[in-house]
């Protein structure tokens, strides 16, 4: 089984986007501001489904090994090939560990640095933000609510997850 996972985060600082408003009459989005935000972790498979996961710390290798792990009895029986980017806890000590104690079982290919366009968890990513753009957050549980909202959206919407799949840059490697 391919998995592609990309780590994001979303913050309480809205995202704004252009709109429009009767003349003379400029639309005001009243915030506040500030640099909470959750840190989100999502994989992918080309069979359209999504596990999206996220805590309000950056994750750390234990955190990705937890992920990995939650993957690895999802699909118990299918070898897991992961494709994911050049990220420092990527090739930490917890995930060299996790992988010598399942040799074979789990696969890691890294992107080439600076590469994301080869990653259709960026799109899941731009879907996600493109989604909260103009929305005010007065909290983190908030933000969490919206968030998971938009993920039960792209789970149920399987058929987006293998649109991003189709993505010329990603294709060639999934069909």
């Amino acid at each position: 089984m391919i998995l592609y996972i990309d780590e994001a985060a979303c913050y309480l600082l809205p995202l704004l986007a252009h709109t429009w408003a009767p003349r003379g009459h400029t639309p005001v989005v009243k915030e506040q501001a500030g640099r909470e935000h959750w840190n989100l972790i999502a994989a992918i498979a080309p069979n359209g489904r999504i596990y999206v996961g996220y805590q309000n710390q950056a994750y750390t290798g234990e955190d990705l090994v937890w992920f990995l792990e939650k993957r690895c009895n999802r699909y118990r029986k299918r070898d897991l090939l992961v494709i994911w980017d050049g990220l420092k806890a990527h090739s930490s000590e917890a995930i060299k560990a996790f992988l010598a104690a399942r040799p074979g079982r789990v696969h890691l290919e890294r992107l080439p640095a600076y590469s994301p366009e080869l990653n259709p968890v960026e799109l899941v990513w731009s879907h996600l933000k493109r989604s909260l753009k103009n929305q005010v957050f007065t909290s983190l549980t908030a933000l969490r609510e919206a968030i998971r909202q938009q993920v039960k959206l792209l789970e149920k919407g399987s058929d987006l997850v293998c649109s991003f799949f189709r993505k010329k840059e990603v294709a060639f490697m999934t069909d």
